[in-house]
C-alpha cells in the first residue's frame, strides 16, 4: 500500500478524501503545519496530498508553501497541491519549489486519482533506478551565479539526503558518500545541517 499524508484543513473535505483514499492506501492526516511535519517524521509518506492555504492565514499560501520546502529538503516525497487558491503565482512558485503536481478546488476525484497513479509511476520508477545506484537530485539555482552556487546546493541536497536516510548517522553517510568523517563534519558546519 501506498503511504499518504492528506494535509488540508477543511475537515469535512479531509474526511471526504480520507474515505475515498483508505481503502487502497495507508493514509494518514493532519489540519494544520506542526500537524504535518509530525506526521511526517512519524509515517514516512510516498505521496503528500497539500493544501496550500492553511491555518493560521487560509487566505496565503505560505503555510503550504513552508510545508513544501520541508519536504522536498527533507524526504523523497511526491507532493500533490490542491487548492482554492487558483492564483497562478502560487501555482508556478509551488511547482518551483519541486511540487509533483498541482489541482484546483473543487476537487476532481478522478483527477486525483489519476495524478497520484502518476506519482506512483515516478516513485517506482526513481526506486528501480536507485537499486541501480542511480539517484535524481533536484537542484534549484540561478545560471547566471556561477558554477560555484551550483556545486554547493548539490554538494548540500545530495548531503541532506544521504543523512536523512541513514538517521543523521554520520558514519554511515560518510560511506555512502565516499568521504572521510572529518570531511562530512566540516560540510554539516558549512551548511548548518541539524538532526531534525
Amino acid at each position: 500500500m501506498t503511504k499518504i499524508i492528506l494535509i488540508e484543513d477543511d475537515e469535512a473535505l479531509r474526511k471526504q478524501l480520507l474515505f475515498t483514499l483508505e481503502s487502497d492506501h495507508e493514509v494518514s492526516e493532519a489540519g494544520n503545519r506542526l500537524e504535518a511535519l509530525d506526521m511526517l517524521k512519524k509515517h514516512m509518506p510516498e505521496i503528500a496530498i497539500l493544501d496550500l492555504g492553511l491555518p493560521p492565514n487560509e487566505n496565503s499560501p505560505d503555510e503550504g508553501l513552508f510545508i513544501i520546502n520541508h519536504i522536498c529538503e527533507n524526504y523523497s516525497c511526491k507532493v500533490i497541491v490542491l487548492t482554492g487558491q487558483a492564483t497562478r503565482e502560487a501555482a508556478v512558485k509551488s511547482l518551483e519549489m519541486g511540487c509533483f503536481d498541482y489541482l484546483e478546488k473543487p476537487v476532481n476525484i478522478d483527477q486525483l486519482l489519476f495524478s497520484m497513479d502518476r506519482a506512483k509511476l515516478f516513485i517506482d520508477t526513481e526506486n528501480e533506478l536507485k537499486s541501480r545506484g542511480v539517484e535524481r537530485i533536484d537542484i534549484q539555482v540561478e545560471i547566471g551565479n556561477g558554477l560555484q552556487d551550483i556545486r554547493e546546493k548539490a554538494e548540500k541536497n545530495i548531503i541532506i539526503r544521504v543523512l536523512n536516510e541513514t538517521g543523521f548517522n554520520v558514519y554511515k553517510s560518510a560511506q555512502i558518500l565516499g568521504v572521510k568523517r572529518e570531511s562530512l563534519y566540516y560540510f554539516i558546519k558549512k551548511f548548518h545541517l541539524e538532526r531534525n
